[in-house]
């Protein structure tokens, strides 16, 4: 095929269409040695062929169904990886995430802080997002500098948080940047809290049954 591309391009033909022709002859050399293959067994040779286009036509449904599909599929996909959002898009293209309970009892979304995973327990209580000292660390934040003189109330008690800003952060495909969080002091929480300020960024968010479901805002 190489030695051919320099003839072809001498008589007038682009790129482009040498790249074109250059495909047609291959395919048509496989399909005459497909048809030589089965020369005198024209039975099987239909057979064959009916299974290929079988499996080609279903591959057409899935892809022209795949919306519909993937509502279907949100709810088993959230139970065999909770924690991982699930993205549904709705026959009008509005989009959402979907999210399983835990099996204990709450919410647990994975999230991206700068670029690190942190594993956040959905808290509607919480009017702030919360990051525990660790996570805040892994993600890069000055952790030393911060001052904790802010109040607040947890499970635990009375506590200093310290104000910080997330560059990015990450929920599913969605990418929010600038977010004001509040930072723990080493030991004070097992692990980071995804607040109102964050659940409030999206054009709403329910609880159905088992699943949280975050709907996402029409520009996103």
């Amino acid at each position: 095929m190489a030695d051919i591309l320099p003839v072809l391009l001498l008589f007038g033909l682009g790129e482009d269409e040498t790249g074109r022709l250059l495909y047609l002859v291959a395919l048509l050399l496989l399909v005459s040695a497909g048809v030589a293959r089965y020369r005198g067994r024209w039975p099987k040779a239909l057979s064959h062929l009916g299974i290929w286009l079988l499996i080609v036509l279903v591959l057409v449904a899935v892809y022209a169904y795949r919306q519909p599909l993937m509502q279907v599929a949100a709810p088993v996909l959230s139970e065999l990886a909770p924690g991982r959002a699930i993205v549904v898009t709705a026959p009008d293209g509005a989009r959402s995430l979907t999210v399983s309970r835990s099996r204990d009892g709450h919410f647990h979304l994975e999230g991206e802080v700068n670029g690190t995973s942190v594993d956040f327990l959905v808290d509607s209580g919480a009017s702030v997002t919360t990051l525990a000292w660790h996570d805040a660390e892994r993600a890069g934040l000055a952790v030393d500098g911060l001052r904790f003189d802010r109040m607040v109330q947890t499970a635990s008690g009375t506590a200093l948080a310290a104000r910080a800003r997330l560059d990015r952060l990450a929920i599913g495909p969605y990418l929010l940047s600038d977010v004001a969080v509040s930072v723990m002091p080493r030991g004070t929480l097992p692990m980071s809290l995804l607040g109102m300020n964050v659940l409030n960024s999206f054009a709403g968010w329910r609880v159905e049954g088992d699943r949280l479901v975050l709907t996402a805002r029409p520009e996103a």
